[in-house]
């Protein structure tokens, strides 16, 4: 098989596909804008500290994914249950938010609410849930599965912290899958939380082990990337596409940016996992006027993370904490996750500050930021001024497609054009605007190159 590929992005998605690539002897080249792989599972290096873009672990019900991952250390991270919980009015509640947690956690008079405005919604519904697809909100979708006041105390608060969005803009799709369950469901676990293996789905998920590399998230990414590099293929860091172009006699030419020099590869398929409105303008031709408006609707929400060095240990008593009406939406202790992430003595808490590009906070200093945040910090006893001794930052310009009310025509429009061109592939959270964990998109790479491949083959 003489076929070339060439992977737009290093990030977990563009390297698993590379992988796969390399696995099955075709050659492949991946560039990678930034220094080091890793996109959003990657991990900021300052000196001697190790900071997640994010809190990150690993986990799966998938049977191969696991194994494939887990194979790629010498001695695999030790299995562990997830620990997460939501910090409400001062109380730590599970997470995702479950009949459980809103029963049995968030305080008599809550439980109380909870269940009658869920009753109530059952019996009267006053947001009866849409008849067609994809017409559904967060806001539809929160009232009809869980009632008016958890609505109006939970998720109505917490969502448009996060998306900067109003409920009633944003499709309920913008709900990951793994935790849009309704109460109703949520109350069988209350009675039976057996997960069957590879079928675990929605809130069952949360339940499954758990690995977390000792450094940081990075290390899965940088040991898929030395198995594609075993296998032959080349990865190209510092290196910037900036133009896909189809060629005449077929296959495609890249014109990337490297170094400060503009330089070109060509291959049979290209496979994208750049956010779909860059990767729809870099095209040539051009694609149609259309489509190219629909990829400018689809918008992207973007991350930083502070990073905060203390000698503090077990702060927050579990791996990340989700936090209402704060600068920020999570917080996260490294030690629990990578206890090698910083020197011996010392940990990291990492602050997450959901933003808009156009956002002050996405332009504002580490210094700036940590000023924002530690008001809140200390009045909620985490940490004082005085326990930091050092700052860290970290950014994702693309960490979440924003699913505005709307926005599933204009993907459409976007995902069938570009099935139209033989010689190119989107792929990943950001070149499919779809919201997936590390392992889904491990699967999704794995599942498309079989796919090509065995394309060519036939």
């Amino acid at each position: 098989m003489a076929a070339r590929f060439i992977v737009l992005g290093g990030g977990v998605s563009g390297l698993a596909a590379a992988w796969r690539l390399a696995d099955s002897g075709v050659k492949v080249d991946v560039l990678e804008a930034a220094d080091e792989v890793g996109g959003l599972a990657g991990t900021h290096v300052e000196d001697d500290c190790y900071l997640d873009i994010g809190a990150h672990s690993f986990f799966s019900d998938d049977a191969e994914i696991e194994r494939v991952v887990l194979a790629l250390f010498a001695q695999p991270p030790p299995a562990r249950l997830r620990t997460v919980k939501l910090f409400y009015e001062g109380r730590y509640i599970d997470y995702p938010l479950t009949a459980r947690s809103a029963l049995l956690q968030m305080g008599l008079v809550s439980g109380i609410r909870a269940a009658a405005s869920f009753v109530k919604e059952k019996v009267r519904p006053r947001h009866p849930l849409p008849a067609a697809a994809g017409e559904e909100t967060v806001k539809d979708w929160a009232i009809g599965h869980f009632g008016e006041h958890l609505y109006r105390t939970f998720f109505k608060p917490y969502t448009e912290q996060f998306w900067k969005i109003p409920c009633d803009q944003l499709s309920a799709n913008t709900i990951p899958a793994h935790t849009r369950m309704s109460f109703t469901a949520t109350l069988r676990l209350l009675l039976q939380r057996k997960t069957e293996r590879g079928k675990a789905s929605l809130v069952e998920r949360e339940m499954l082990p758990t690995y977390s590399p000792q450094r940081g998230f990075f290390e899965i990414a940088a040991g898929i990337a030395a198995m594609v590099e075993k296998g032959g293929g080349r990865i190209h860091r510092r290196c910037s596409a900036t133009r896909v172009e189809g060629l005449h006699e077929g296959g495609v030419r890249v014109t990337y940016r490297c170094g400060g020099a503009e330089r070109a590869i060509e291959g049979d398929h290209v496979i994208s996992t750049l956010p779909l409105p860059l990767f729809i303008g870099m095209l040539s031709p051009a694609a149609p006027p259309a489509v190219r408006e629909s990829a400018g609707k689809l918008e992207y929400r973007s991350l930083v993370a502070l990073g905060m060095l203390t000698r503090k240990q077990k702060v927050l008593g579990c791996g990340y904490v989700y936090q209402l009406n704060r600068p920020y939406n999570r917080l996260f202790e490294m030690n629990d996750f990578s206890p090698r992430s910083c020197p011996a003595g010392y940990n990291i808490i990492g602050a997450e500050i959901p933003c808009l590009r156009e956002d002050a906070d996405w332009s504002a200093t580490k210094e700036e930021l940590f000023e924002k945040c530690i008001g809140d910090l200390a009045a909620d006893g985490f940490l004082a001024r005085d326990d930091v001794e050092r700052l860290l930052l970290a950014k994702a310009p693309h960490a979440y497609p924003i699913y505005r009310s709307g926005y599933a025509s204009h993907l459409r429009r976007v995902l069938d054009y570009v099935e139209t061109l033989d010689h190119l592939t989107t792929l990943g959270r950001s070149g499919e605007f779809r919201y997936m964990d590390i392992d889904q998109c491990l699967r999704r790479a794995f599942d498309l190159v079989d796919g090509r491949l065995a394309a060519l083959v036939a």
